[in-house]
């Protein structure tokens, strides 16, 4: 089949996290490299009281996948070059 301006398509599909594994955010913290924990935290971590389930958020990396949607639409076509 031919494409033609006004041509659309889409679906749905899972989308994985920009942050692998060896990403380090910028305070050196990564899922298997770098730091466990940034600068400071240390100290909210060893007295073992409040705000531990707050520091687990921050310092705890993960990998996502999400889902996702898409939809797109000829606009144009060259069909000397073969292009959309």
């Amino acid at each position: 089949s031919e494409f033609k301006p006004g041509f659309t398509w889409g679906g749905e599909f899972e989308v994985p996290s920009y942050r692998t594994g060896g990403f380090l955010d910028p305070k050196g913290r990564g899922m298997y490299s770098g730091y466990d924990q940034a600068v400071a935290l240390p100290a909210l971590q060893a007295d073992g009281k409040g705000g531990q389930e707050e520091l687990f958020k921050e310092s705890n990396k993960v990998f996502d996948i999400g889902k996702g949607a898409i939809e797109m639409e000829v606009n144009k076509v060259n069909a000397e070059l073969g292009e959309i």
